[in-house]
This record gives structure tokens, C-alpha cells and sequence, in this order.
């Protein structure tokens, strides 16, 4: 319940706090251990800076400072729970239930459900302690115990079996600290208990990111084998280190938590200067990335993670970044079959539009499910958003296919004239700023950036003025040479059309960024009377290829 209220309230200021980390390590680092400490989960963190790395918006070595820091995070709010706050436990449900109640909604309705979270948790941890007390008294558990003593590896795989069914170090060291504060548990094998939770939380982001590209399989893997080749140098003196904190006078819970958060800092300090060789180190164990798109296939997207909708809405935009790999490729296949008057590829690539509606049907049937829960206002804006740009890609799709590659393949019933120079000219010259405009409409769609948004607008604008410019252009062509064909004529127009309809689709991922952060009218009415002047010679360019 705190996880959810924290991400419905502030879901998009954590999304922006980690997108915005960039290239600084020690930023980076502090971002994961705040948005850690605030979403009680470092695997959520680990799946969002996943899937900025898989983007591109953060580098591999940036991730890696970021999960760094999220591992910290939880050890924090471990630390925080070992104190007795269960007097607290009464007044924050009381304090929760009447905010979630009689609120109308928005952010305090969310603060409800964090206070009600809060004080259930003490109140389970108070009730986990009476639970476990008569455990002591019971031969076969004490056995159990026992013998992981003997054998602390099979303790650590334990724990991190337990920390992995329940995609939370955090739920597991809170589990062994009360175990051991009723004397259940040795404090040798609290410890190693501990050490498995620390391995166990680290798989399920490993596992989550397994169809992704190499870019975000990276920051999972790395931070992965860092805690394993941690726990594998700690191992061997977990006596010692128990002997040494037994002095110290602290209870059981203490020492635990202590343990804990200082086996984290010391693989920060340990591991913080070798990040650059980790990132080499998984980019070699880790195969490259297939570079046919039409190899992709969708996969089932995981609805158990609908308890988390930051973390389900995560795994829908993964999903459609996987469905714009496959767009882009269409579009580059296009400008390939058509520069080559290569039918074979053009015909290929029309059969990948079935792909891309595989993927959307895919995203659509999972963000309809997710809609059904119980969803924040900002979590339902960012379902529609995802949605929204999945729709603006499946239109991509159907344009490339649908228009664009039967203009390529009704080349072959044009007559052998060649385009003019001055038309191939264009041609390439809005080519390579759609690819580009293809590549920052993602990276949007990911971050929310305003500052990527203004520049995606940007992008659009410059692109309208130079289709402008190229039917101008061609108009002129057709004027002085009375004998262009004009099958051809009408296939160069119509491309143009196509591209600039693609273009109107990339870019529309930024209106509703640009609008929250009120940078939109202004904007729109300087360009309102720009676009209606390329209107206007489009229609004139089809009355003169008519004529």
C-alpha cells in the first residue's frame, strides 16, 4: 500500500528524478537511494532505470550507480523499522482509514493509503514477534535452524529463495529480524539469512529484463553478480563479523539491521570504482543484440504485477518500445526498397505490419486489465499515454505498409523515367531527420523530458518547412517540364504525404507533455498559420498533378 501510494502520487517525479540522473554517478547514486527508500522496493527502482538504460536515456555505468544506491535505500528504511513504533501502529491506521475514506481523491487520498500501509506494517510486525515466540519451543524448527548452522551456503540460497518469491529484501530482513529478536534464529545465521535476501532481491529485475535489449539486461545483471561476489567474500567471516557486533551492546534487531546496511555501503564502496569494468565485464557475457526486428516476437505480459501499476505500466512500456524497434525497422526497409526498387524487401516489410499488430493487440488487451484496477489519476494519465503513442505506432505501421510500400511497389507499373535529382535530393534530405525525430519520440515516450519534448516539437516544425520546400520544389519541376511523367509525379507527392503523416505521429507524444507544463499555446498559435500555408500548397500540388 505505500509502495502503490508513493508511485500513484508521485510516480512521474520519480520517473523524471531518475531520467534525469544522466552521466552523474554520484547523482545517480543518491537518486537511486531516495526513490528506493520511498518506494520500499528495490526491484521496482531496478525495472524503471532498466528501462531508461534499455532506451538509451541513461548510460550502463549511470544504472549501475542508480541500483547502487537503491540497495542502500532499503537497508534505510530497515533501519527505520527496527525501532519499537508499534504505539504508532493505531494512530496511523486511524489517521490512514479516515484520509482514504473522506478525501475526494489526488494526493491526499494517496497520502492515506501510505499512513494505513505504515501502520499495518508495524502492526504485522508486532503480531509476526507474538506469532513466532512459541517457534522456540518447537523441536522440529529448532533442528531446522540447526542444521542451517551447520551449513550456511544452503542458509544464504535459502533466504534468497524467500527474497525472491517475495520480490522484496526488504519483506525478508524484516522477517529474520523478528525471528531472531524472539531468539529463534542464531545470530550467525540471521546474518547469513541476510546475505540471501541481499541476492534474492537482486534476481527478479535479471529475470523481468531477460527480452530485452543488451543496454537493459546490463544494470540487473551487474548489480547481481556485485552482490554475489560480495556475499561470496563476506561469507567466509560472518563469525568474525558476529563476534565483533556481539560487544556493541545492540539487541538482535540491531544488529541485524546494521549488518545489513553495512554490507550494502561496503559494496558501494567497494564496487563504486569498478562499475566501468562491470559494464564491460556484462557486455561480454551478455550475446549482442539481434539486429532483425522481424525476429521479435511479443510476449505475455506479466499481470501480476498489477498490484504495482508503476511497475505494470514499466512492462507496458517495454513492450512498446519492443513494437517500435519493429516500426523503425519498416521505416528503414521502406527508404531501402525504395532507393533500390528492392519488391522483395518492400514485400517483407509490408508482412511486418502483422507483427506490429500483434504487439498492439498485445499492450492494448494488458493496459485495458491494468484500467480495471485501481488506479491515481497520474497512473490512469500514463496508461492512456502509453496507449495513445502504442496507437500512433500501429498507425505508423498501416501508413508504411498500406501506403508506403504499395507506392514502392507501384513503381513497377510506372514507366522507366527516374526521378529527377532535385526529388531524390528531398527525398534523403527528410530521411534522415524522420529517423532521428523516430529515435527522440522514444526516448519521450520513456522519460516525459519536456526540455526532449520541446525539441521533438522543434523537430516537427523544421521537418514541416523542409516537406514544404520539397513539394514547392517539385511543383516547379513539373511547371518547367511539361513531359515528367506524371504516374511519377503523383508517387512523389504521395510520399511526401506519408512522411509528413508519420512525422505527425511521432511528435504527438509531446503535446500532453508540453501542455502539463504549459509551454503548448503559445507555441501552437505561432505555428497554427505555418501549417495551414503547407495545406494549402499540398492541395495545389495535387490540382496540378491532376491537370
Amino acid at each position: 500500500m505505500v509502495r502503490i501510494g508513493v508511485s500513484e502520487s508521485w510516480g512521474s517525479e520519480i520517473r523524471g528524478t531518475l531520467g534525469a540522473s544522466l552521466n552523474n554517478r554520484f547523482k545517480a547514486f543518491l537518486s537511486g537511494l531516495g526513490v528506493s527508500m520511498l518506494l520500499q522496493s528495490s526491484s521496482a527502482t531496478a525495472l524503471l532505470t532498466a528501462s531508461f538504460s534499455g532506451q538509451g536515456i541513461l548510460t550502463t555505468a549511470t544504472a549501475l550507480a542508480i541500483l547502487l544506491g537503491a540497495d542502500v535505500g532499503t537497508t534505510l528504511v530497515a533501519q527505520i523499522l527496527t525501532f519499537d513504533l508499534s504505539a504508532l501502529s493505531p494512530i496511523l491506521i486511524a489517521l490512514g482509514v479516515a484520509m482514504f475514506t473522506y478525501s475526494h481523491g489526488g494526493r491526499m487520498r494517496d497520502i492515506g493509503r501510505i499512513l494505513l500501509g505504515l501502520g499495518m506494517m508495524l502492526l504485522a510486525l508486532k503480531l509476526i514477534v507474538a506469532a513466532s515466540l512459541p517457534m522456540r519451543e518447537s523441536l522440529v524448527i529448532q533442528q531446522i535452524f540447526a542444521a542451517l548452522g551447520q551449513d550456511l551456503v544452503l542458509a544464504v540460497v535459502f533466504a534468497a529463495i524467500i527474497a525472491w518469491a517475495s520480490h522484496s529484501s526488504l519483506a525478508t530482513v524484516l522477517l529474520v529480524i523478528t525471528l531472531a529478536s524472539t531468539n529463534t534464529l542464531d545470530i550467525t545465521v540471521a546474518f547469513a539469512f541476510v546475505l540471501g535476501a541481499n541476492i534474492g532481491s537482486a534476481i527478479p529485475p535479471f529475470v523481468a529484463t531477460l527480452g530485452e535489449n543488451r543496454s537493459a539486461r546490463q544494470p540487473p545483471l551487474g548489480n547481481l553478480l556485485f552482490r554475489i561476489t560480495g556475499v561470496a567474500i563476506v561469507l567466509p567471516f560472518i563469525g568474525l563479523i558476529a563476534n565483533q557486533l556481539s560487544p556493541l551492546e545492540m539487541s538482535y534487531a540491531r544488529q541485524i539491521a546494521s549488518f545489513h546496511m553495512l554490507f550494502n555501503i561496503a559494496l558501494v564502496v567497494t564496487f563504486f570504482p569498478l562499475i566501468d569494468r562491470m559494464v564491460r565485464l556484462t557486455a561480454r557475457l551478455l550475446p549482442r543484440d539481434v539486429e532483425a526486428s522481424d525476429t521479435m516476437e511479443p510476449r505475455q505480459l506479466d499481470r501480476g504485477a498489477f498490484e504495482t501499476p508503476l511497475v505494470a505500466l514499466v512492462n507496458a512500456e517495454r513492450e512498446v518500445l519492443r513494437m517500435g524497434e519493429v516500426v523503425d525497422r519498416m521505416l528503414r526497409n521502406a527508404f531501402i526498397a525504395l532507393k533500390k526498387n528492392d519488391y522483395a524487401l518492400a514485400q517483407k516489410t509490408r508482412e511486418m505490419d502483422e507483427l506490429v499488430n500483434e504487439f498492439y493487440d498485445n499492450v492494448k488487451r494488458y493496459l485495458t486489465a491494468l484500467a480495471r484496477e485501481s488506479l491515481g489519476k497520474k497512473e490512469s494519465e500514463r496508461c492512456n499515454e502509453i496507449l495513445a503513442f502504442a496507437t500512433d505506432l500501429e498507425h505508423i505501421g498501416d501508413i508504411i505498409s498500406g501506403d508506403m510500400i504499395h507506392n514502392i511497389l507501384r513503381k513497377k507499373l510506372v514507366t522507366r523515367s527516374k526521378m529527377s535529382r532535385q526529388d531524390r535530393e528531398d527525398l534523403n534530405g527528410l530521411y534522415q531527420p524522420m529517423l532521428k525525430a523516430f529515435e527522440l519520440s522514444l526516448s519521450v515516450f520513456t522519460s516525459g523530458d519536456v526540455a526532449m519534448a520541446r525539441q521533438l516539437l522543434a523537430r516537427k516544425y523544421k521537418f514541416v518547412k523542409r516537406e514544404k520546400k520539397a513539394v514547392m520544389n517539385h511543383l516547379q519541376k513539373i511547371r518547367d517540364d511539361s513531359s515528367y511523367d506524371s504516374r511519377l509525379s503523383a508517387l512523389q507527392l504521395d510520399i511526401l504525404r506519408d512522411l509528413k503523416r508519420i512525422n505527425s505521429h511521432l511528435t504527438a507524444i509531446a503535446y500532453p507533455i508540453l501542455d502539463d507544463a504549459g509551454h503548448l499555446r503559445k507555441r501552437l498559435r505561432r505555428r497554427k498559420s505555418s501549417e495551414d500555408d503547407t495545406t494549402r500548397v499540398q492541395a495545389q500540388a495535387k490540382v496540378s498533378t491532376s491537370s
